[in-house]
């Protein structure tokens, strides 16, 4: 069941779903966007995410649902949680994903392949799908999805996540051309090197296949980066803050990439 505690606060103040909020990018927007003055819908696979969040829970500025996104049954339960609770919803961050299997095209276990092309796109959707008339109902709808560079700046040995994220882009545009009509913007972040415990397996994993240390890695990847430096998560979800803000009310169908400017050789 999910933790929830009856609301405490005005019915005015936006509410935000965010996925995959119990560790990196997605802690750090749930946290922004509480801090924005924002109400959240949390959801996440791990259990922490109810200890995480135990203090706005008991405010009523939160609620958690614990399970996954590729769960019809939770995404169901997220919808009416976030309708009994707070009545309303205005953001919807799609951040829950799953890293994938590494591995060359013709190597590819094709069940892993479609494990992570269900969580990375077909999740989004359906939750889309649940949430779209929600946001609808809003005076300030929005759809952040959470996108990479690698879906643009394919690497050898990443097809599952590279695949899903350029299509997490393509479907970005498509929903800025259909939900447009009922004021409901879409956009994508797209994060470069940024330091979640997901890019902590990803460098640990690219070292062992090298022969050199994490370290080793970690510097050579920060050489990439004109500012010289990883991001953090809280780099990204100040974008997300902007884009679920009323001083991104003309933008949409735009991918924003915070990558401290990184290029891909």
């Amino acid at each position: 069941m999910p933790a929830v505690a009856p609301s405490r606060s005005s019915i005015s103040a936006p509410v935000a779903v965010i996925t995959g909020a119990a560790s990196g990018i997605g802690l750090a927007c749930a946290r922004r966007l509480l801090e924005d003055g924002f109400k959240v819908a949390l959801c996440d696979l791990s259990a922490s995410l109810e200890g995480l969040f135990a203090a706005e829970i008991a405010e009523g500025r939160a609620i958690a649902v614990v399970g996954s996104t590729a769960d019809s049954a939770i995404r169901a339960q997220l919808r009416e949680c976030v309708m009994a609770s707070f009545g309303r919803l205005d953001v919807l961050v799609n951040n829950a994903a799953t890293g994938g299997e590494s591995a060359t095209v013709a190597q590819l276990n094709i069940a892993d392949l479609r494990h992570t092309l269900e969580v990375n796109v077909v999740a989004v959707i359906a939750l889309i799908q649940e949430c779209a008339p929600l946001l609808q109902q809003s005076p300030s709808g929005r759809v952040i999805n959470l996108g990479s560079l690698f879906g643009d700046e394919p690497v050898a040995g990443g097809a599952p996540y590279c695949v899903s994220k350029g299509a997490i882009h393509t479907l970005t545009r498509v929903l800025a051309l259909e939900l447009g009509a009922v004021g409901i913007t879409s956009n994508t972040v797209a994060p470069g090197y940024i330091l979640t415990p997901m890019h902590a397996d990803e460098v640990q994993f690219q070292a062992r296949e090298r022969g050199i240390t994490t370290a080793e890695r970690y510097a050579e990847l920060r050489a990439e980066v004109p500012l010289g430096r990883h991001g953090t998560p809280d780099d990204v979800a100040a974008t997300i803050s902007w884009l679920a803000g009323r001083d991104s009310a003309y933008v949409s169908g735009q991918k924003v990439s915070v990558s401290g400017g990184v290029t891909f050789a």
